[in-house]
């Protein structure tokens, strides 16, 4: 299985919306012990590979800014010959608002750059994907600028939340499969039981 976090490189980026994917994969493997360290074969990607409930994984954050993130999937996907299936996109999105969260069996881009990447580099949309919500931005801030923002003071505790759900969903779908994901994660009964009342 491949896990890939989408995110921008550098503490300047660490804590903004488009780092959630990055974030996501940091927490997951922090809670099974795992250490990234760049990867042997393409160094400026930083991969771990682990075992994850008895698993194994392949957790991937690709080094090289946003819009070239395909490269890096592409690279990987190929010198493991890893199956469209066993991959899975951890990326922020901009049309689920946040507090929540959606797994999705292939789809279109949703004018992210770093799933347009991934499409172009790998020549096709069908592969799994998690989007994490972060809403879209108020008033006049132009999305690009959003985007590479940080989250609000009173936002964080929502954040912190999902990013603690998202880690729940990504072993159902190790385990379990994509329909399961979708099954417990997706919707109103995911916001309902895990998100309602912070």
């Amino acid at each position: 299985m491949l896990l890939v976090g989408l995110g921008n490189p550098g503490p300047q980026y660490r804590h903004t919306r488009h780092n959630v994917g990055f974030a996501a994969l940091d927490r997951l493997a922090l809670q099974f012990g795992l250490d990234f360290i760049p990867h042997k074969k393409f160094p400026p990607y930083e991969s771990v590979s682990g075992f994850i409930t008895g698993i194994p994984a392949i957790l991937l954050k690709p080094l090289t800014y946003m819009n070239r993130s395909g490269d890096a999937v592409a690279s990987v996907l190929n010198f493991y010959k890893i199956p469209l299936g066993k991959l899975l996109v951890v990326h922020d999105d901009l049309d689920l608002p946040l507090g929540s969260l959606k797994f999705a069996q292939g789809g279109g881009t949703g004018g992210h750059k770093g799933i347009r990447s991934i499409i172009g580099s790998i020549g096709s949309k069908e592969f799994p994907r998690l989007k994490i919500g972060i809403g879209r931005p108020f008033g006049a801030v132009p999305t690009d600028k959003y985007v590479l923002s940080p989250f609000l003071s009173e936002e964080a505790p929502v954040i912190d939340k999902i990013l603690d759900v998202s880690i729940k969903g990504l072993v159902c779908f190790l385990e379990k499969g994509m329909e399961a994901a979708m099954n417990e994660f997706n919707g109103l009964k995911m916001e309902t039981k895990y998100v309602t009342g912070l």
